[in-house]
């Protein structure tokens, strides 16, 4: 009577270990089938197809700001006429441009006091071109060297702007700067102005670009005095 208890926990252990062996058989068997399953799931991501906010919101956004004045200067006239240029060139940016109008002023003074016109042909009006050409030949008659030293240029301030033809922008630009000039003689001598004298100069230059043309330049077409 003493060795039932016994007898019952030797048939529970024999049963536990005939459960343990069946599912090891099951959990640790291949069906062939788990290959296919990871082929369907795969296929069935690379076939998902997503849709494209970015491209159609940038699209909606490109629509929309051809239709929106946007405050880019406090002229009415002259902020209407820049989103009319926008419309055209949507690529054109108001801050870029004065910056790299101001590089120009710097370097057409500089490149003709140094009398160098072919640097000049892509950047200056035909008109001007003619005028820069003569004022190089007469000095060069004269044996007279021109020096120009920029001491500082303010950020130029627009005038005015407009659009011709429909494509052609124009815009007229105010540079306030402090330049040195002088001319010397054959013998390196100064004939006029004065190396310690600062000179505050005022002008306007209107610049002009074909909006449609693939040449990044803008025109130098007109220099006036303020």
């Amino acid at each position: 009577m003493n060795n039932i208890p016994y007898i019952d926990i030797l048939i529970l252990a024999m049963i536990a270990v005939f459960i343990i062996n069946r599912l090891r058989n099951v959990l640790g068997k291949k069906t062939g089938n788990e290959s296919d399953i990871v082929e369907k799931f795969t296929q069935r991501k690379n076939t998902f197809n997503e849709s494209e906010p970015d491209s159609v919101s940038d699209h909606k956004v490109a629509k929309l700001n051809k239709n929106f004045n946007k405050n880019l200067h406090s002229d009415k006239k002259i902020n209407s006429v820049i989103n009319e240029i926008l419309k055209i060139d949507d690529k054109f940016e108001i801050n870029s441009f004065c910056d790299g109008a101001k590089k120009a002023f710097e370097y057409i003074l500089t490149e003709y006091s140094t009398n160098n016109l072919k640097a000049l042909e892509k950047l200056v009006s035909k008109n001007i071109y003619r005028t820069f050409e003569k004022q190089i030949n007469l000095r060069a008659k004269n044996k007279e060297k021109l020096e120009i030293t920029v001491i500082s240029v303010k950020n130029p301030e627009i005038k005015s702007v407009n659009l011709e033809k429909k494509y052609v922008a124009y815009f007229k630009l105010l540079f306030d700067s402090e330049q040195v000039q002088v001319t010397k003689n054959s013998n390196d001598e100064i004939i006029e102005g004065d190396n310690n004298q600062i000179l505050q100069i005022k002008e306007i230059w209107t610049f002009s670009k074909n909006l449609k043309s693939n040449d990044p330049n803008w025109i130098l077409e007109e220099i006036e005095e303020n």
